[in-house]
């Protein structure tokens, strides 16, 4: 009897692993778009590193390539903090995703920052282009 319940958690836990996956990354490529100029900038940035930009920084901690039931999507944890010293705390720190950038995202009144990918090999130093 216990070896009738062990497969039948094993095959639960293999049938679970089957269906999702997910691959640990080491960077991330962000897109940057200035609101009121129309300039797109590309970040290559390895995770923990500080981007700075004119009115925030950002920071990438983690990065994820998800596939679940055959659909794939790159997440990543972000965290935007403003340097305008607002009466109300702008900062971010929560999850965006590639696969729809809008559902949550940071708010940044010049800036429009979406995850274009992420990345499995460290990029190990910081590009823009």
């Amino acid at each position: 009897m216990k070896f009738f319940i062990f497969i039948y958690i094993f095959s639960l836990f293999l049938i679970h692993t089957i269906h999702s996956q997910e691959i640990e990354c080491q960077g991330a490529v962000l897109r940057i778009l200035n609101k009121t100029t129309n300039e797109k900038i590309f970040f290559t940035v390895p995770l923990s590193q500080t981007i700075e930009l004119d009115n925030s920084t950002l920071v990438v901690h983690r990065c994820l390539k998800v596939e679940y039931d055959g659909k794939r999507d790159d997440i990543a944890l972000l965290m935007h903090k403003l340097n305008i010293n607002l009466e109300d705390d702008e900062s971010f720190f929560g999850w965006i995703f590639n696969s729809s950038q809008y559902i949550n995202s940071p708010n940044n009144p010049v800036y429009d920052i979406k995850l274009e990918e992420c990345l499995e090999e460290d990029p190990i130093f910081l590009k823009n282009k």
